[in-house]
């Protein structure tokens, strides 16, 4: 998947996270974590702030790099809540500077700064981070150990690498169950491929990272799962209405609106899960 593809598709879908993810006021684009005591997405999605935050050993003053930073929504927390000074990049032009905005408003522009960069290819010296973050952004990466090398190259000795990611559950699909899981699912977020949890551990080991697990979270991302497959019905109406009336919406968005039906499909198929993925350089 190049680079203006998901360039437009966070900008065509912009629209649709604000209404369907609350994406102006938590701004978060991701699934968050669901537990016994969650009552809502704000709730969820502070849960996997907290978890990143553990895993990456928070401590004031540590320098973050937030690869795939979204509009900014992890990097605000941790520098709010951890005192961390945080550098986002994203791909995405207009979501760098809406991460800017939320930095000033949430009073932490101090602590924050955004860009446009591709983490797979930075221009930050060596060894100038303490934690590197990815939340569901290292999924767009046609190479996901090309991003590690590079987290590995950024990253202080002991430096912590803290991935919250969409994994391949099954290491061989059938023709079915790749439909199902890319051409109906992900390719609609413009994501055409994802790494298995033994692939990533193994990368992990053969850069040279000397310690790496992943803890298993699928369970607590399937309310959310479900929330999408509760819009994808509203979202294929309007979708039919727009037809009707000579104003289609493109593929881009059509794409998105069946994603939302299918990822659903495969997570209880069992052709995806989700993980949190910690790694010590």
């Amino acid at each position: 998947m190049d680079r203006s593809s998901i360039v437009e598709y966070y900008n065509k879908s912009r629209n649709a996270y604000k209404d369907a993810w609350g994406l102006e006021k938590y701004m978060q684009l991701n699934l968050g974590l669901w537990y016994k005591n969650t009552k809502n997405l704000a709730q969820a999605f502070e849960n996997l702030n907290a978890e990143v935050a553990k895993r990456a050993n928070a401590e004031e003053g540590d320098t973050l790099l937030d690869a795939g930073c979204g509009v900014g929504g992890t990097s605000i927390y941790m520098a709010k809540n951890h005192g961390f000074e945080a550098h986002g990049i994203t791909l995405v032009p207009q979501q760098a500077a809406d991460a800017h905005e939320n930095a000033v408003l949430e009073k932490v522009s101090h602590l924050t700064d955004f860009q446009v960069m591709d983490y797979c290819n930075t221009s930050f010296e060596d060894e100038q981070f303490d934690v590197i973050v990815g939340i569901e952004s290292i999924c767009h990466a046609p190479s996901k150990k090309r991003f590690l090398t590079e987290a590995y190259r950024l990253l202080k000795p002991g430096g912590r690498l803290v991935l919250a990611e969409n994994l391949q559950a099954k290491e061989k699909l059938t023709p079915t169950e790749y439909d199902q899981l890319y051409t109906y699912g992900f390719n609609g977020c413009k994501i055409n491929s994802l790494d298995t949890e033994n692939q990533y551990l193994q990368n992990l080991k053969k850069i040279g990272f000397r310690e790496y697990e992943c803890e298993d979270m699928t369970r607590h991302v399937i309310p959310s799962v479900r929330r999408l497959r509760r819009f994808y019905y509203p979202a294929w109406l309007y979708n039919q209405y727009r037809a009707l009336i000579g104003k289609p919406f493109g593929p881009t968005e059509l794409a998105n609106t069946r994603m939302c039906y299918y990822l659903y499909t495969g997570i209880k198929n069992g052709l995806w899960s989700y993980g949190l993925i910690r790694a010590v350089k």
